[in-house]
């Protein structure tokens, strides 16, 4: 009787058992990977710039192109481009957030090395020099959809002002046009007008002014634009280039006003809201403003998730561009059948070719770690109220030799 009764439990037990095995492959096989990610920026210069990468999160969510894997955007976090404060952020996201990468990262104040040391992939516009590399690297954590932006000491620049330089060619007749060049007083600033200056004596303007001497706070640009219209030998230059974000609006004002009649460029890329405001200047975008397939779907992912939002080319695009890069990452761990974690990311990252074909890149790591390769652009003007693309969005692997001369002004 005794033996019955135990063996009917146990075969009670075993049933109960197998229920809840088959019960425990059922929830795994059917299981979501949640990833979280937050973003990183200086609020001010960067305006909105999240909602590029939520809305296209928000489209690969919907399309299940990730498959059993959602991501979850977290916050974006404002460093207001101070270093301590960038830390302090990040930190946070880490250890209180459990962020899985810092998408989009706009920042140009990264702190790399913890960033490195907690595995934590960083994926935007590589606008900061924890990007970058001396050579080809596949141990870097940063990525940017464009690759390095802002070396700390490349060999080489690649060619992204050609079609500027036969703009102003074509306006002025001259063979070597003046062009003066100012940035803001941090690091980034000071690296970046010495090395555009290699690009722009590269194609053939004659630099004559290159200081980064604009404080992000300042609100008086009296004295900037003063030095900036005498820095031809005590004349207009015939390019002045802004490597700032929106103190570019408030300068170009000042400079209108003050008479000067030459070609003012900003990085801002083409922007229906600053059509009126920056009517006859000039920009660059490193994606292909003309009509193709992958614009339009930019534009209807942006207005789908916060309707009448338009392209931002120096906020939401780059964001946008960034969350596609880090979601192909993934996409090429899944397609491996390893498991997303941090550093599989990063390996798929590090040697990744980026695109959206038609619309930007390619842009090829690991050789971008050293500098956008290869150096894609569209010159734009900003013309009757709307943006107008002057050349077509072209690609080249042209490049020019750094060396003190180059980085110099006349």
């Amino acid at each position: 009787m005794r033996s019955n009764a135990r063996r009917g439990t146990m075969t009670l037990l075993a049933g109960l058992l197998l229920i809840s095995v088959l019960s425990l492959g059922a929830t795994t096989a059917g299981a979501v990977q949640t990833i979280k990610v937050a973003g990183l920026a200086p609020e001010a210069s960067f305006p909105g710039a999240q909602v590029g990468a939520e809305a296209y999160f928000k489209y690969i969510n919907s399309t299940n192109y990730l498959k059993g894997v959602k991501i979850q955007f977290v916050t974006m976090a404002n460093d207001d481009q101070d270093p301590a404060t960038a830390l302090t952020d990040v930190r946070q996201l880490v250890t209180q957030d459990s962020v899985f990468a810092i998408v989009p990262d706009l920042s140009t104040v990264n702190p790399g090395t913890y960033l490195k040391e907690e595995k934590i992939p960083y994926v935007g516009w590589a606008i900061d020099g924890t990007y970058c590399s001396t050579s080809p690297s596949t141990s870097i954590w940063g990525f940017g959809y464009s690759g390095c932006v802002v070396p700390s000491n490349p060999p080489i620049m690649p060619d992204n002002y050609g079609q500027l330089y036969a703009y102003v060619k074509g306006k002025t007749g001259l063979a070597h046009p003046t062009l003066a060049m100012f940035s803001n007083d941090d690091a980034s600033g000071e690296t970046s007008v010495k090395l555009q200056s290699v690009e722009m004596n590269g194609v053939g303007f004659k630099v004559v002014y290159n200081k980064a001497p604009v404080p992000i706070t300042a609100t008086d640009y009296t004295p900037y634009v003063e030095a900036l219209l005498s820095s031809a030998s005590g004349k207009q230059p015939d390019v002045i280039v802004c490597q700032l974000t929106a103190q570019c609006i408030p300068i170009w004002t000042a400079l209108k006003n003050d008479g000067f009649s030459g070609t003012f460029y900003t990085p801002l890329g083409p922007i229906s809201a600053l059509a009126s405001a920056l009517a006859g200047t000039v920009t660059v975008a490193y994606y292909n403003t003309s009509p193709n397939p992958g614009l339009t779907d930019l534009e209807n992912q942006l207005n789908a998730f916060s309707p009448g939002t338009q392209p931002t080319g120096y906020a939401n695009v780059p964001a946008y561009f960034g969350a596609a890069m880090f979601v192909q990452a993934v996409h090429i761990v899944q397609t491996k059948k390893q498991a997303i974690t941090p550093t599989n990311v990063q390996k798929a990252l590090s040697t990744i070719t980026f695109k959206i074909p038609g619309l930007v890149g390619p842009v090829k790591y690991p050789a971008s770690t050293v500098l956008s390769s290869p150096g894609c652009s569209q010159l734009v003007a900003y013309t009757g109220g709307t943006t107008k693309a002057l050349y077509p969005y072209t690609c080249n692997y042209k490049t020019f030799k750094v060396t003190a001369k180059a980085e110099s002004a006349s």
